[in-house]
């Protein structure tokens, strides 16, 4: 049987039978849009999830990435003994995307009467990275401390707590009412 003889018979069996054809049609629609959909660019709440989830996680290494320098620095001050330190952070990073900008100023006037025309656009410079297309990051502000909680052997001492707190509001640039320096229990 050659292609022509089974498209012949394709032909008269959908002809004859209208229901066998919708049902055909419907099932190569179906197909179809299956194909398209992967051809599709992956929608932006996938990547707009993994960019929350990555920030939070950005955030959270940051915070032990300090307490871990902190904990080197004020371990070696002289009466500190052991030391442990949290750090807590005031809110997320900020991340400051490029932008093009496009400023018209327009002034008329008459006698009596004057007039100014004054327009802003801006438009966000868009990249696309691996498959994802988002703005472009000019720059990355790391979240502001609020404060730091230092538990060691010698917070007992006065003179001890004021080396640390000079140590870490230097550090950090930081007030020292954002330093709790205490004792750390045997």
């Amino acid at each position: 049987m050659d292609i022509k003889q089974t498209f012949e018979k394709l032909k008269s069996a959908f002809t004859s039978d209208k229901k066998l054809a919708v049902l055909c049609a419907v099932g190569v629609l179906g197909v179809l849009l299956l194909v398209i959909s992967e051809f599709r660019p992956s929608d932006g709440k996938k990547a707009e999830k993994k960019e929350s989830v990555t920030a939070a996680q950005n955030q959270e290494t940051y915070a032990e990435d300090i307490e871990k320098r902190l904990t080197e620095i004020v371990s070696s001050i002289d009466g500190a003994g052991k030391t442990r330190v949290m750090v807590t952070l005031d809110s997320g990073a900020e991340q400051v995307y490029a932008k093009n900008e496009k400023i018209k100023s327009d002034t008329s006037g008459g006698t009596a009467i004057e007039k100014e025309n004054f327009s802003n656009e801006k438009e966000y410079v868009l990249i696309e990275t691996d498959g994802n297309e988002g703005g472009m990051i000019i720059k990355l502000i790391q979240p502001k401390i609020r404060g730091v909680a230092v538990v060691c052997e010698g917070g007992g001492s006065d003179a001890v707590r004021q080396e640390i707190t000079q140590a870490i509001t230097a550090v950090l640039d930081i007030s020292a009412s954002r330093v709790y320096i205490t004792k750390m229990s045997a």
